[in-house]
Protein backbone atom coordinates (compact mmCIF):
# COMPACT_ATOMS: atom_id res chain seq x y z
CA UNK A 1 0.00 0.00 0.00
CA UNK A 2 1.38 3.57 -0.53
CA UNK A 3 1.83 5.69 2.54
CA UNK A 4 1.69 9.05 2.03
CA UNK A 5 4.36 11.16 4.11
CA UNK A 6 3.84 14.84 5.69
CA UNK A 7 6.88 15.51 2.83
CA UNK A 8 4.47 14.56 0.01
CA UNK A 9 1.46 16.86 1.51
CA UNK A 10 4.00 19.87 2.32
CA UNK A 11 2.62 22.85 -0.17
CA UNK A 12 4.95 25.83 -0.74
CA UNK A 13 3.30 29.25 -0.48
CA UNK A 14 4.91 32.43 -1.92
CA UNK A 15 3.62 36.26 -0.93
CA UNK A 16 3.79 38.56 -3.72
CA UNK A 17 7.48 40.13 -3.42
CA UNK A 18 8.41 36.41 -3.76
CA UNK A 19 6.60 36.45 -7.00
CA UNK A 20 7.35 39.87 -8.04
CA UNK A 21 11.28 38.73 -8.02
CA UNK A 22 9.80 35.90 -10.60
CA UNK A 23 8.41 38.65 -13.14
CA UNK A 24 9.18 41.66 -13.87
CA UNK A 25 6.10 43.54 -13.21
CA UNK A 26 4.96 46.17 -10.29
CA UNK A 27 2.55 45.10 -7.70
CA UNK A 28 -0.27 46.98 -8.86
CA UNK A 29 0.41 45.58 -12.88
CA UNK A 30 0.40 41.90 -10.95
CA UNK A 31 -2.98 42.36 -9.17
CA UNK A 32 -5.14 43.94 -12.32
CA UNK A 33 -3.78 40.69 -13.85
CA UNK A 34 -5.27 38.76 -10.76
CA UNK A 35 -8.64 40.98 -11.34
CA UNK A 36 -8.48 39.80 -15.22
CA UNK A 37 -8.23 36.47 -14.56
CA UNK A 38 -4.60 36.45 -16.24
CA UNK A 39 -2.86 35.08 -12.60
CA UNK A 40 -5.03 32.98 -10.41
CA UNK A 41 -6.76 34.52 -7.40
CA UNK A 42 -5.25 34.00 -4.28
CA UNK A 43 -5.26 31.46 -1.31
CA UNK A 44 -6.41 34.09 1.86
CA UNK A 45 -5.69 33.01 4.91
CA UNK A 46 -6.64 36.35 7.53
CA UNK A 47 -6.03 39.30 5.39
CA UNK A 48 -2.94 37.86 3.49
CA UNK A 49 -2.89 36.78 0.47
CA UNK A 50 -0.56 33.34 -0.65
CA UNK A 51 0.31 31.38 -4.30
CA UNK A 52 1.44 28.16 -4.35
CA UNK A 53 4.45 27.58 -5.69
CA UNK A 54 2.92 25.37 -8.85
CA UNK A 55 0.39 28.14 -9.47
CA UNK A 56 3.63 30.97 -10.29
CA UNK A 57 5.64 28.06 -11.79
CA UNK A 58 2.55 27.06 -14.29
CA UNK A 59 2.06 30.70 -15.28
CA UNK A 60 5.66 31.20 -16.18
CA UNK A 61 5.29 28.22 -18.39
CA UNK A 62 2.53 29.35 -20.39
CA UNK A 63 4.08 32.17 -20.63
CA UNK A 64 7.14 30.77 -22.01
CA UNK A 65 5.23 28.22 -23.76
CA UNK A 66 6.76 24.75 -22.04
Amino acid sequence: MNEITAKDRQVTLMRIPQILEMLPISKSKFWLMVQKGEFPKPIKIGRSSFWTIEQVQDFIRGKVGM
